[in-house]
């Protein structure tokens, strides 16, 4: 790992550190505004409260690329303090009922964690609506704070990086180092960054702001994620080019332009692997943009204990993917912006053209048979 790979790293422990839930973004939205600011680029936040950065150290593009991430992650947000010591938060997110009774959990209030346990979780309503949930805390917990499973700050066990909630703060991370190693290199390009609230309460900062057009509508989006692994989709074998997700397929020719970029990245760059997978495991942002008539394609990471579940288990465990994926996502960033983004299908119609030119004559030949 050479040193731009290690600050690339260091800003995902940095991130991967704060406290974040659905509506509950302000530190990691805090944090890339601090980020935007002392690299002097333009940032603005919608009236949802997602976060636009924008690159334009280069001739305006006509389609630029817009890199998105969400910046929540399954947790809770602090209601009140009631008796007996006893905290009443709400959760969001998708976890199974049954593996919160008894659950460790801590919660960020007054600049320091708090911790918990949890006795009591109903779940939901009839109506869709959250229930609260009563948790045993150790010191009383400001409304509004941020609750998560009680796991450590991100910690390295071989090529496994550790955290409390990748999904999706690690592709906010790799977004984050792209603009940084940018800025730096004073590349000659321009792109957006996006960050979303509340993509685990139902993707609302998205559609919000496909709904607004918070991106230019000239934007070819690229939404990442950590998406659960799979027995095709495993951990180690590089960035995953989402073809599409539980939900919907991807723009086709925005995903073939990206898997373009990555074989030439392959014969480039030594160790570079890359995956090329339907991940219906969960549903993703790439989805909505489609939805809103956006030229929208995926990439993402595969995820071990995908929302905190260790799913063969069906125990709460911290999240890890494998930080050469992580790497390989910056790469792939990169190339995609600094290596030329290849024509949308070109590769395909160039091979097609060829198939033509060489047999075309067998189609004239038979046309009467």
């Amino acid at each position: 790992m050479d040193n731009v790979e290690k600050r690339w790293l260091q800003f995902a422990r940095d991130l991967l550190s704060l406290p974040t839930s659905p509506l509950g973004e302000r530190a990691v939205a805090e944090w890339l505004t601090q980020f935007a600011q002392g690299h002097g680029l333009p940032c603005r936040t919608d009236k949802w409260g997602n976060l636009l950065i924008h690159y334009p150290n280069g001739d305006r593009s006509p389609h630029p690329l817009a890199f998105c991430a969400h910046m929540d992650h399954p947790g809770f947000l602090a209601e009140r303090m009631m008796r007996n010591g006893l905290l009443s938060a709400l959760w969001r997110g998708f976890v199974p009922h049954e593996l919160f009774p008894g659950a460790s959990v801590r919660f960020f209030s007054d600049g320091h964690w708090i911790r918990g346990k949890v006795v009591q979780h109903t779940g939901r309503h009839r109506t869709g609506k959250a229930r609260p949930t009563r948790i045993e805390v150790t010191q009383p917990v400001e409304p509004g704070s941020v609750g998560m499973w009680d796991f450590p700050d991100p910690r390295m066990r071989g090529t496994r990086l550790y955290a409390r909630g990748h999904d999706d703060v690690t592709g906010v991370a790799a977004i984050v180092s792209l603009l940084d190693t940018a800025c730096r290199r004073k590349d000659q390009a321009e792109f957006y960054a996006f960050f979303t609230r509340a993509e685990e309460s139902g993707f609302l900062g998205a559609i919000g702001a496909s709904r607004d057009a918070t991106l230019p509508r000239r934007c070819r989006i690229i939404a990442l994620e950590t998406s659960k692994a799979l027995s095709n989709a495993r951990l180690g074998d590089g960035v995953i080019i989402r073809v599409g997700d539980r939900m919907t397929v991807f723009e086709p020719a925005l995903t073939q332009a990206i898997a373009d970029a990555a074989k030439d990245l392959k014969e480039r760059r030594k160790g570079f692997k890359y995956q090329r997978r339907l991940m219906d495991g969960g549903t993703c942002e790439s989805s909505v943009y489609g939805a809103y008539g956006y030229r929208a394609a995926g990439l993402c990471l595969a995820l071990g204990n995908y929302h905190n579940v260790n799913w063969d288990k069906m125990k709460l465990g911290p999240e890890y993917v494998d930080v050469n994926d992580y790497l390989g996502m910056v790469h792939l960033l990169r190339t995609l912006v600094v290596s030329g983004f290849p024509a949308e299908g070109q590769r395909v119609r160039t091979m097609c053209e060829d198939l033509f030119r060489e047999h075309g004559e067998e189609l004239t030949a038979s046309a009467g048979t």
